[in-house]
């Protein structure tokens, strides 16, 4: 019997180890079986598992999807029916690849397994094009970020391709100086779609927290010097995004002080208690909640601390309390009719 180690196995179907490892710890492909000293046992038929693997994630699924596909279907036989049903609706380019499937099924019977020789002729055909692994390690994830980074960033991206194209371009853009004004529609518009993604993504909240936190640990540690975003991109993103959500507060503002004289607790208390409850919805839509509030909050309380520090030690001056008072940038502080009015309709509308 035909079997192959796992550096074997890499080196024969050009699959990094690392990736291997991976679709054993998903349970995507596990080997049929380890060695007395524990190295990954490969056999054809793991091998026929690999090329399923490979063809798939080549038509663009994701791993969940492709983990799906092969615990629903286990006839390679059919699989590689399906994917030359697959190759025959694509362009030109990829008429190599349907002919390597045509004389394979052509020696085939359905009960029969191709023999490895076979399986890997398919792989070197897949792999003639580019794949999204090749295509991200010229961008700056390739370049910056380190291999568990990356990897994760992958696995994001496999997940949301178009999403992430268009992420991508916007971002280009934005580096680009491209954009109008941040406050403007361009940067509406980059926001919109930022939430919109973001909701999309909220089932990989662990994943991107996992990322993002080992991203802002490299920063810090000065492994990591620079991101996708230039300083002046991501001072124009944090203007806009800003903008976005103080433009709909005071929005609300405004029609809180136009139905200040009426029954706060009447048909207008409920609509703009509605308002008020649906923009918090709306910012929190993306994230678990309790998490999210309780973050923003510790991070607010620990940037106070770190401004009262420096006041104190003499690294920054203390402020006067006129100074204090201008820092009070929310209308609805300064007008406690409004106040009244709206904790009012708060405490009446929301349950």
């Amino acid at each position: 019997m035909t079997e192959w180690r796992i550096k074997e196995i890499s080196d024969l179907t050009k699959t990094s180890i690392r990736m291997l490892r991976h679709y054993d710890k998903i349970g995507l492909l596990k080997p049929s079986y380890r060695s007395e000293n524990g190295y990954r046992c490969y056999t054809a038929q793991d091998l026929a598992t690999l090329q399923q693997i490979i063809a798939l994630r080549y038509f663009g699924f994701n791993l969940s999807t492709v983990k799906s596909i092969l615990q629903k279907h286990h006839n390679i036989y059919a699989h590689l029916q399906a994917q030359q049903q697959v190759l025959k609706e694509q362009s030109v380019h990829l008429q190599q690849v349907n002919n390597a499937l045509s004389d394979i099924l052509k020696r085939l019977s359905p009960s029969e397994t191709p023999n490895w020789n076979d399986l890997t002729t398919l792989i070197e055909r897949y792999r003639m094009s580019e794949n999204l692994r090749d295509k991200l390690k010229k961008t700056w994830a390739g370049q910056e970020l380190n291999e568990s980074q990356f990897e994760e960033y992958l696995s994001l991206y496999e997940q949301f391709p178009e999403e992430f194209a268009m992420q991508n371009k916007i971002m280009e853009q934005v580096n680009n100086n491209e954009l109008g004004d941040p406050a403007g529609p361009d940067g509406e518009r980059v926001v919109r779609f930022a939430n919109d993604f973001a909701k999309k993504m909220k089932a990989q909240t662990a994943q991107q927290m996992k990322l993002g936190a080992s991203i802002l640990a490299s920063l810090q540690s000065g492994k990591l010097s620079s991101l996708q975003a230039t300083p002046a991109a991501i001072n124009w993103l944090s203007r806009a995004h800003v903008s976005y959500w103080l433009k709909r507060w005071n929005s609300l503002y405004d029609m809180i002080v136009e139905n200040v004289k009426s029954d706060p607790q009447g048909k207008a208390g409920k609509i703009v208690a509605e308002q008020w409850t649906g923009l918090i919805d709306d910012y929190f839509s993306s994230v678990c909640r309790p998490l999210a509030i309780g973050m923003i909050l510790w991070h607010e309380i620990a940037k106070q601390d770190d401004e009262l520090m420096q006041e104190a030690t003499g690294l920054k001056g203390i402020p006067s309390v006129q100074e204090l008072a201008k820092r009070m940038h929310i209308k609805l502080m300064s007008n406690p009719e409004a106040i009244s009015w709206i904790s009012q309709a708060l405490t009446t509308h929301v349950k």
